[in-house]
C-alpha cells in the first residue's frame, strides 16, 4: 500500500509555488489571474512569469496541491486555463507558513528583522 504524503514531505517549498497557492487561496484563477493577485498583493513583480508559471503549475498538478477545474460559464476566452487549490495544497500552504513564521521569530531573537522605513 503506498504511503499518503504528508504537507511537511514537500517542504520546503519554492518561491514560485509558495506564490502560487498564495495567490490561489480560495479561489479560482487563470494563470495570468494568478499572476496579477500575487503582485497585487506582494508588490513584488516579476517573481512569477508565464513561461515558468505554466511549468510550476504542471509541477503542482502531479503533486495534486492544485487541480485544474471548469471555466466560469461566462468566460469567453476558452483557451484560458482555470486551477483551484486542493485541500492538500492547502495543507501544504499551512505547513510552509508554519515554517515560515518559525524562521521569522528566530530572525527576530537575532535581532535581524529589519524596521520598515
Amino acid at each position: 500500500m503506498a504511503r499518503t504524503k504528508r504537507p511537511e514531505d514537500l517542504l520546503p517549498l519554492t518561491p514560485q509555488v509558495y506564490g502560487v497557492l498564495l495567490a490561489l487561496g480560495d479561489e479560482t484563477r487563470h494563470g495570468y489571474a494568478i499572476i496579477q493577485e500575487f503582485e497585487r498583493r506582494t508588490g513584488e513583480q516579476g517573481t512569477l512569469l508565464p513561461g515558468s508559471l505554466y511549468n510550476t503549475l504542471g509541477r503542482m498538478l502531479r503533486a495534486g496541491l492544485v487541480e485544474e477545474v471548469p471555466a466560469p460559464p461566462d468566460e469567453t476566452d476558452h483557451r484560458r486555463r482555470y486551477y483551484h487549490s486542493t485541500p492538500f495544497g492547502k495543507a501544504v500552504a499551512r505547513a510552509e507558513s508554519a515554517r515560515l513564521a518559525r524562521l521569522l521569530r528566530l530572525a527576530e531573537a537575532n535581532d535581524l528583522l529589519v524596521d520598515p522605513a
